[in-house]
């Protein structure tokens, strides 16, 4: 089944000047890889006196993040001071022995069944149009709660939006410059966002303690506010994006939304047609498309020396679009998931990362992803309306656009 061509930013050819590269840099990081960069196998770029190694080949990518995954524990400092101000010593910004520690915590914390009724459109009419971002976001931040602090969870809307005043900073057009800030200003700058995020969370995990609900009741009580912070700022992100881009996706797919639709009129509800239109849609929109880590001490990479101090980023973006790995590569082709399908080439599919430090939210992202997909697909269809192109960008995450309206309809299957 061949598929539709999703959208994606423009990729300049050949080499450009710095000063382009960092402007497109500032618009979406989406935007600074060039059309050679999938089919290459990696590049090394230094820049004020730093070496930046981008691996793009499965051996290397396991090197990075599995086979020397000591090698490269830690994450850049630029992106440390941009996330410690609201995440402090979460998990996503812990390193060591801490982060080995919580993260031990926190997996067994989050092995916990989602509860609470599923998303519906019950009460909004026919032909509703839809902003698919906003209603994601607050589907996603309504389970992400609830898992968190249980029946203390409460409405979402103040805390997505300080979620959402936060992450505009570090995205777009600011990200560049905060970067090039010293930590005591970039603290500052973001600083009243972080404090008024952190007094949302106080009570919400006091109420959690004392109903001995959510995962805020399961963690140790040291760095509990981090923890739970970071598992909403990442994992909220991660479970909305995929979910309003599934969305977008079926909209120009009508063969294999016919194909969800038929599977889910089957009475069956975690089948592989809705994993498949879920993996692939984190193939092509992962959450984040950029992974960044320092080489500790100098090592090998394959044939490359890395010296010590060394950035080594691994691009899901890239390496999931990448001509060797796929047929057509930038087309939505969920079949290419599906169980009688080939699997992927090793490491070449890692929209969570790999290693021991993959995405600890990745089996609650798809868990569910899974549930609101097949309980709102099997019911309604969204179509999508007139209006401006959707181009995805990218700062330390991945948007497919702030906006996405799309047209309510209901179904007529088996409910």
């Amino acid at each position: 089944m061949s598929g539709a061509t999703p959208p994606f930013p423009p990729r300049h050819r050949g080499e450009i000047p710095v000063t382009d590269l960092l402007a497109r840099a500032s618009r979406s990081l989406l935007e600074v890889w060039g059309e050679e960069m999938f089919r290459s196998s990696g590049t090394l770029l230094e820049a004020l006196g730093q070496k930046l190694i981008v691996f793009n080949r499965p051996g290397a990518i396991e090197a990075v993040l599995v086979t020397q995954a000591e090698v490269f524990a830690a994450k850049p400092a630029q992106l440390t001071k941009l996330l410690a101000p609201l995440l402090g010593e979460g998990l996503f910004v812990a390193e060591g022995r801490a982060w080995a520690g919580r993260r031990a915590a926190v997996e067994s914390a989050m092995a916990g069944a989602l509860e609470g009724p599923p998303p519906d459109w019950a009460a909004r009419p026919e032909g509703a149009t839809l902003d698919v971002v906003a209603e994601m976001e607050r589907v996603s931040a309504s389970l992400l709660l609830r898992l968190l602090f249980g029946s203390a969870a409460g409405d979402p809307g103040e805390i997505m939006r300080l979620a959402r005043a936060y992450r505009a900073k570090i995205s777009g057009a600011g990200l560049i410059p905060l970067l090039a800030l010293p930590e005591p200003l970039v603290r500052l700058r973001l600083g009243g966002d972080a404090k008024r995020i952190r007094a949302l969370v106080e009570p919400l995990l006091a109420q959690a303690r004392r109903t001995g609900q959510g995962i805020a009741a399961a963690l140790p009580a040291t760095g509990a506010r981090d923890e739970v912070i970071s598992l909403f700022a990442i994992g909220h992100e991660a479970l909305s994006g995929l979910l309003a881009a599934a969305w977008f996706l079926l909209g120009q797919a009508p063969e294999v939304e016919a194909a969800l639709h038929g599977e889910l009129d089957s009475g069956v509800e975690d089948g592989p047609w809705v994993r498949a239109v879920l993996r692939e849609t984190l193939r092509l929109y992962p959450p984040l498309p950029l992974i960044a880590r320092v080489a500790g001490r100098a090592t090998q990479v394959g044939v490359l020396p890395v010296p010590k101090g060394s950035v080594a980023f691994v691009s899901p973006w890239l390496v999931q679009r990448h001509a060797d790995n796929w047929e057509a590569p930038d087309e939505f082709r969920p079949a290419r998931f599906l169980p009688e399908a080939p699997p992927p080439r090793p490491f070449s599919y890692l929209p969570f990362g790999l290693g021991p430090r993959h995405c600890v939210g990745e089996a609650f992202t798809m868990r569910a992803a899974m549930r609101v997909m097949a309980h709102l697909a099997r019911r309604y269809r969204l179509r999508p309306l007139p209006g401006p192109p959707v181009v995805p960008r990218a700062g330390l995450t991945l948007s497919l656009a702030e906006r996405l309206p799309m047209r309510l309809e209901r179904r007529d299957g088996p409910l």
